[in-house]
Order: structure tokens, then sequence, then C-alpha cells
């Protein structure tokens, strides 16, 4: 998991950054603000600050869809479910921000 600009370059905390996992993006289906802090807090941050989602950056389309259905119960990563499957387009693709 990581956090990259629309250039590909690592992001740290307060940016909002592409969420990347095993070098694809992130579908938002079932994303909720407990996935957003399970995924900060896996990463080392706090927790998030924000997310979004959308096909915003040019980058968004060389890359795979890696991970989906990223549902968390708490904002715990070991709460999570989720699918390396996906049924989506990069207008899912999930950007966080971390604190």
């Amino acid at each position: 998991l990581s956090l990259v600009d629309e250039n590909g370059d690592a992001v740290g905390a307060g940016v909002l950054g592409l969420l990347l996992s095993n070098g694809g993006t992130v579908c938002d289906d079932d994303f909720t603000d407990n996935s957003a802090d399970a995924i900060c807090k896996e990463m080392g941050y706090f927790g998030q600050m924000s997310w979004s989602s959308g096909d915003n950056w040019a980058i968004q389309a060389g890359l795979e869809i890696t991970l989906d259905d990223v549902a968390c119960s708490s904002g715990e990563w070991s709460s999570c479910s989720f699918a390396f499957v996906d049924d989506c387009s990069h207008g899912e693709d999930v950007f966080l921000q971390c604190e």
C-alpha cells in the first residue's frame, strides 16, 4: 500500500494521493471511512483526513486495478476483507489523504 502524486512519486502525510496496492489502483467498492483509517494506519499514519474517488490523473490509465471490495468493520486492517479481482473502472480509483 502506498500513496503517489500525479507523476507516480510517493507522497506523505497531509497530501491527497492515489492509493496503490501492489503497483495498481484500489477500487472504491465497499470503501468507507473505516477502510481509509485502516489503510492509513497500516501504512504507519495516525489515520485518514479525507478520501475520494475518480479518474483524475493520466497515470491511472496505465495501471491495473489490483484491490477491490475493501470492507472494514473498524479502523484496523485486521478487520478488513478485500478482493484481488475487480469489477471496476478507473473512475472508482481511491484517492486518500492520511495524517
